[in-house]
């Protein structure tokens, strides 16, 4: 489960809101600081256990613009490294596939769209059981 919070800022601190989490609030000074007591209040209030990590989306309700572009932007970027990680799983099992059904390396290469060099990195790293995927 991903906790949203909305987070506001007021005379130099920022504040904190888990509306998911009935009384869940907490304000620091700074970010760091306070991503550390969301997840205390998060683990607290919703009864998880002391070493739980939540999955957290900070919501700027702010009147600075620049700040909620930035946590957009911030955003897009956890959304591509998301995509970016499942198309090198894709890619790894398709270029197992490819090279246990015969094909060489530079063929899957350039089926893939990737260098040879590349498809024999993934070959070496599979150590994930991928090649049963054959």
């Amino acid at each position: 489960m991903t906790y949203i919070v909305t987070v506001t800022r007021e005379d130099g601190y920022w504040l904190a809101d888990v509306p998911a989490v009935p009384g869940a609030h907490t304000f620091a000074r700074s970010l760091n600081g306070l991503m550390e007591s969301i997840r205390e209040v998060i683990v607290l209030m919703d009864d998880l256990a002391d070493d739980d990590m939540p999955s957290v989306h900070l919501d700027f309700q702010t009147a600075d613009g620049d700040v909620v572009e930035a946590s957009q932007i911030a955003f897009r970027r956890q959304q591509v490294a998301a995509e970016d990680a499942e198309v090198q799983e894709l890619t790894q099992r398709m270029a197992l596939k490819l090279t246990a059904r015969g094909y060489s390396v530079r063929d899957a290469a350039r089926i893939l769209g990737i260098t040879p060099g590349r498809v024999s990195q993934l070959l070496r790293a599979d150590t994930n059981g991928l090649s049963e995927a054959k």
